[in-house]
C-alpha cells in the first residue's frame, strides 16, 4: 500500500480568550495506535462491543507514542483530576466532506473548556470509551480556566485505486 493511500489525520488546536481573541494555535499530524485500528475494525464489522469516538483526552507526552500505546502521558501533578483532562465529543461534532476526488474527509470539531489550569499540555488523543484511537503531539501550551479551546481533526479516508 502506498503511503498516500493510507488513512491520514491531522489536528489544529485553537485557544481563544473569553472575548474570542486568538491566544495560541497548534498543528500536528496524527498517529493511529493499534487499538485505534481495532476500533475501526470493530465498527466496520458491526461488533456488538464496538464503540464510536466519543471523548477527547489531553496529555503531557513530548514524543509520538508507539503503536502499542494504550494511553497518553498523565500530568506530573497528580492533584489534577482525570476528568479535567477529558472532554465529551457529541455525535454532531462529526461531518463528512465529499468534495475531493478519491478522498472522503471526516472532520471532527470539538470544544474543550478547562476546569483547572493545565500547564504544558503537549498531546491529545481521540478516545472510544476508554480505548485510545490516536495521538497528536504539539508544542507545549498552558490552558487556563475561561479560555475556549477548539480542536479540529481532519481524517482523510482514501478510496479507489
Amino acid at each position: 500500500m502506498n503511503r498516500a493511500d493510507r488513512l491520514r489525520g491531522r489536528v489544529r488546536l485553537r485557544v481563544s480568550d473569553s472575548e474570542g481573541s486568538l491566544v495560541a494555535e497548534r498543528r500536528s499530524e496524527n498517529v493511529v495506535v493499534k487499538r485505534g485500528a481495532e476500533i475501526v475494525a470493530g465498527l466496520l464489522s458491526g461488533a456488538a462491543s464496538a464503540a464510536r469516538i466519543n471523548r477527547l483526552q489531553l496529555g503531557f507526552g513530548r514524543e509520538s507514542v508507539g503503536v502499542e500505546a494504550t494511553s497518553l502521558t498523565p500530568p506530573a501533578d497528580d492533584a489534577i483530576p482525570a476528568a479535567a483532562l477529558q472532554g465529551v465529543i457529541p455525535p454532531e461534532s462529526f461531518t463528512v466532506q465529499t468534495d475531493r476526488p478519491d478522498v472522503l474527509q471526516l472532520l471532527i470539531t470539538t470544544d474543550f473548556s478547562p476546569s483547572v489550569e493545565l500547564s504544558d499540555v503537549s498531546e491529545a488523543g481521540l478516545m472510544a470509551g476508554d480505548a485510545l484511537y490516536n495521538q497528536v503531539v504539539f508544542e507545549p501550551i498552558t490552558l487556563r480556566v475561561g479560555q475556549d479551546i477548539t480542536f479540529f481533526w481532519e481524517v482523510d479516508l482514501p478510496y479507489g485505486r
